[in-house]
């Protein structure tokens, strides 16, 4: 979640931006920050990356990495459709490169002739029409300094691109399998390296490493440790950015990661917890969803040609007379409907009613501590948690108070009752603020919201009055459901965000397949469709291939025997 830190400096310098142009006496509002992420792939090229590897099947490391990325840029048509991505060979001997940089892809926004062109090579290579060493020829003589690399990143990071918005979060995949490079043993190589990570630190660019080893040659990270950490201000032993994971990693991991990686965690709120109001003794706190769903980022546009030009159509709200139906301009008055009466309230007014009651700005006011076990219900479960860190760059000292208030929290197996609003518009309401477990991989507060009694519903009767769990068919279930926890003991447990839409993914799936001009078999068979149905819902492949080690387990002529495999 450190990452995170510098985008959140940059957007509030971009917001403090925008309300300077907005006029002085409009209120202020919540506002929607939105992410435009930039995404480089830099990819050494060198004798390993085109060796097949056992791991991946006899796949080569390089088409692996491709296939990635299609993989990548096809999730994020869908639900980031405004993503930068960009693709960059070095140490490669075309002939038109830069610094034996080979431009495969330029950092532009996602769109179909990249995908276009990134399908048409692996298809290319799949049918045998070119070879790898053929496109990216490779000539150890011919390499590229780890200088002029990140030089040109930053520049393609920071350029301005006609039609097209700045970053305001951008990253750096850098994929080696070389941990000796010459500049390793060049002390000058090594501080120009210190003075560009620190000035790309500067500007919010962000590496993450594929460090690719292998189990008899594991990936020294020494150098790249030194160089890159450089960049997380170490000044401060109290940041929470402490940068890059530099942790080599096997081939075979390279997809899960990438694909974990490109997540962008989005702040759900900002705001101050008010430890004691009368002493003004707060912190600064930031909430993140720990669930979210697979939506699309933009479902269609509303477009119509002109002169043989397509343009896009924009929206305009207009207020009709209800009795002549004419466009009412002038005159307008906000009026609140109480019976048969229309209250008319301004909005100076209205702003003076919410401040009667709570305070403009979003807040949370701890009010009183009680113990877990006595208000943590999962009936009361009517709104998703927030996960909750400190927010060191609101109030300094935030990371301390709330260390201490947590350990306190978790010796005592007590939670914080709070008060307030996560928004500048949205009503308070009385929160839970509780610490994670001992067993959970995160530390910090998961914030849950409490019904009002109004809010609180009865458990329906029971349809069926008598006790159904005492039937031979529930407990016959239930002893295979235990055989089968038991066996394969399911440590990971399930994790939604590992599971796509199959609904966006088949629709998403045509429109690709129609753009990028993908042929399709024609095998109608019973396998061939129950495959491609598994292919379009991981659920059901996840249960497929449960249900598959459960057959091939030593229990399962068990469970035959005892008529459980049905």
């Amino acid at each position: 979640m450190s990452s995170l830190d510098p985008l959140n400096i940059e957007l509030e310098q971009q917001d403090k931006q925008d309300e300077q142009n907005k006029q002085q006496t409009q209120s202020k509002s919540y506002r929607k920050y939105n992410v435009h992420e930039g995404i480089v792939f830099c990819i050494e090229l060198s004798a390993g990356m085109f060796r097949e590897l056992s791991e991946l099947n006899y796949k080569v490391q390089l088409v692996e990495i491709l296939e990635t990325l299609e993989q990548l840029m096809s999730q994020l048509v869908i639900v980031r459709p405004s993503t930068g991505i960009g693709c960059y060979f070095y140490n490669c001997n075309r002939d038109d490169t830069k610094n034996n940089i080979y431009e495969f892809l330029p950092l532009r926004d996602i769109n179909a002739k990249s995908m276009k062109k990134l399908s048409d090579l692996l298809d290319d290579l799949v049918n045998g029409r070119v070879t790898l060493q053929t496109f990216l020829p490779f000539d150890e003589s011919k390499r590229t300094p780890l200088d002029s690399l990140f030089g040109f990143v930053q520049e393609e990071l920071l350029k301005d691109v006609e039609g097209q918005k700045a970053f305001n979060n951008k990253k750096v995949f850098l994929f080696t399998d070389n941990d000796s490079p010459p500049e390793a043993d060049d002390s000058g190589s090594k501080s120009r390296l210190r003075h560009l990570v620190d000035d790309m630190d500067d500007h919010f660019i962000n590496f993450t490493t594929f460090f690719i080893g292998k189990e008899e040659a594991p990936f020294d990270d020494s150098f790249y440790s030194d160089v890159l950490k450089l960049g997380a201000t170490a000044e401060d032993p109290n940041t929470e950015f402490d940068g890059p994971n530099t942790t080599p990693i096997s081939a075979s991991y390279i997809k899960s990661r990438v694909l974990r990686k490109q997540e962008v965690k989005r702040i759900m709120f900002q705001c101050c917890l008010i430890l004691e109001e009368r002493l003004q003794f707060m912190v600064g706190i930031k909430g993140y969803t720990i669930i979210t769903q697979e939506r699309p980022g933009q479902r269609y546009r509303l477009v119509y040609e002109k002169d043989e030009i397509r343009k896009e159509a924009n929206s305009k709200r207009k207020f009709l007379d209800s009795t002549t139906g004419e466009v009412v301009e002038e005159g307008l008055t906000k009026v609140f409907p109480y019976g048969d009466l229309d209250i008319t309230i301004t909005d100076e007014e209205l702003s003076a009613v919410r401040k009667s009651y709570t305070e403009e700005e979003s807040f949370l006011k701890v009010i009183g501590y009680r113990n877990r076990r006595k208000c943590v219900h999962y009936f009361n479960n009517i709104d998703k948690a927030l996960f909750v860190v400190p927010d060191e760059f609101r109030f300094e000292g935030s990371i301390r108070t709330l260390a201490s208030l947590f350990k306190n929290l978790r010796s005592k197996e007590k939670v914080a009752i709070v008060w307030g609003k996560l928004k500048t518009n949205s009503h308070p309401a009385v929160f839970i603020l509780s610490p994670s477990c001992d067993g959970d991989p995160n530390e910090g507060f998961y914030l849950y919201r409490t019904p009002f009694e109004e809010e609180l519903r009865r458990f329906p009767q029971p349809l069926i009055h008598h006790n159904s769990y005492d039937t031979p068919e529930y407990n016959q279930l239930r002893e295979t459901t235990k055989n089968i926890i038991e066996h394969f003991q399911f440590t990971k447990g399930y994790r939604p965000s590992e599971f796509k839409n199959p609904d966006l993914q088949k629709h998403f799936k045509i429109l690709h397949d129609y753009l990028l001009q993908v042929e399709q078999e024609e095998d109608n068979s019973s396998e061939s469709s129950r495959r491609k149905v598994l292919l379009e819902d991981d659920s059901l492949l996840k249960i497929e291939q449960i249900r598959d080690e459960i057959m091939r387990s030593a229990q399962s002529k068990y469970f035959e025997d005892n008529d459980f495999g049905r």
